[in-house]
């Protein structure tokens, strides 16, 4: 099963379809916290930090398989994009995990924005790179 006119798997439609839900989740959040409802704000977090680590399950591994050839081709755009794109997302997940455990990390606007930046950034790139290795 995948989306027609691609060429991906079941995993990467689920994760695919994850993330973007995450994120619909988080801005949620990000809603919440602005009409100052702290309470929804941070059980929306929680579900989307739980579903990029979901995520992030799911695609590892795929990646960890893949490290062979994505090291072979260091230099290609898309391996570029990738690795960007995991640095980021970890980056983002690991921030996401530091504010929902309540630890590391003091839940100010500063470092959450930046977080949130950094989420965006790593959907964007991943949303690219599906489109890269399975409509193309």
């Amino acid at each position: 099963m995948s989306f027609p006119e691609t060429n991906a798997g079941l995993f990467a439609d689920l994760t695919l379809i994850l993330q973007i839900a995450a994120f619909m989740v988080l801005l949620f959040g990000v809603m919440n916290a602005k009409k100052k409802k702290f309470l929804k704000h941070f059980k929306t977090a929680d579900i989307a930090v739980i579903s990029g680590i979901l995520a992030i399950l799911w695609m590892g591994s795929s990646l960890l398989n893949n490290s062979r050839a994505l090291i072979s081709s260091l230099t290609s755009p898309i391996t570029i994009l990738t690795l960007f794109h995991a640095a980021i997302g970890s980056l983002a997940l690991l921030g996401g995990m530091a504010f929902v455990s309540n630890r590391f990390i003091k839940k100010t606007q500063v470092p959450m924005r930046i977080i949130f930046l950094f989420w965006s950034l790593a959907l964007f790139l991943g949303i690219t790179l599906y489109i890269m290795y399975y409509v193309f």
